[in-house]
């Protein structure tokens, strides 16, 4: 434990309490009778002091290496904690990327690509609170980049939903309506069947999804990293949780 103001204090403290249970169990005749055996008086009172300061800064010592290993175990499992919402995040944004990626020209993001509604993840979300004691690390910056990575996973799905129901409701009764779902059409003949606002509307929703969805996807595995780093830097012998990709 680092020595710091509070140690200083302690060791004050401990002193003066020594101090006073010196004079205090000391036979009171000796502080009365000065000129009788000083050098007498002197040792008792040094002894019992010495033997007080060890006593109070021993509990002193023991309460706050207590008060230490509290507060080092809380912030692990806040880590912990930080750690496994990453590395669910990034099982998410990894299966959703590898379902896209089966759709690779504009064309077939825009009407090939089903509107495939991701499960409810408003529980994967970083509490910054309790991590604020990144601020006196080496990284102090690590709180900004978790706030950023989790408006980015957010942004990815927003994306995702807005873009299905917009597929759901509006372009995909169009296509059924026209006849063009699975047909090889020209994209002239797709755009002036659709209509401008569906057809432009259905390439950009999914050109930024797709967008949201890559960026998320690089990012979460960096950001991971580096939390991991860091946490394993703070606290060697911790424990913390590991990603391994499948």
């Amino acid at each position: 434990m680092n020595v710091d103001i509070r140690i200083l204090l302690g060791l004050l403290g401990a002193l003066l309490v020594g101090i006073f249970f010196g004079f205090a169990i000391v036979d009171q005749d000796w502080l009365v009778s000065i000129s009788s055996d000083k050098d007498g008086l002197i040792m008792n009172v040094f002894t019992v002091a010495v033997g007080g300061f060890i006593g109070a800064y021993s509990a002193f010592w023991l309460k706050a290496n207590d008060d230490d290993r509290k507060r080092n175990e809380l912030q692990i499992n806040a880590l912990n904690s930080a750690l496994l919402i990453l590395i669910r995040q990034i099982n998410a944004i990894h299966g959703i990327k590898r379902d896209f990626d089966q759709y690779i020209a504009p064309l077939d993001r825009a009407f090939s690509l089903p509107a495939m509604q991701p499960p409810n993840y408003s529980d994967l979300k970083q509490n910054i609170d309790v991590l604020s004691f990144l601020i006196d690390s080496r990284n102090p910056h690590m709180l900004m980049k978790l706030t950023i990575q989790q408006e980015r996973f957010e942004q990815a799905i927003n994306a995702i939903n807005i873009r299905n129901n917009f597929y759901v409701n509006e372009v995909q009764p169009a296509l059924s309506y026209h006849n063009l779902n699975g047909r090889p059409l020209p994209v002239r003949e797709f755009e002036e069947k659709l209509g401008e606002r569906l057809f432009q509307g259905a390439i950009s929703g999914a050109e930024g999804m797709y967008r949201l969805v890559e960026s998320c996807d690089r990012s979460v595995s960096i950001t991971y990293q580096e939390l991991f780093a860091l946490s394993r830097e703070l606290y060697p012998k911790g424990k913390f949780l590991k990603w391994v990709s499948c």
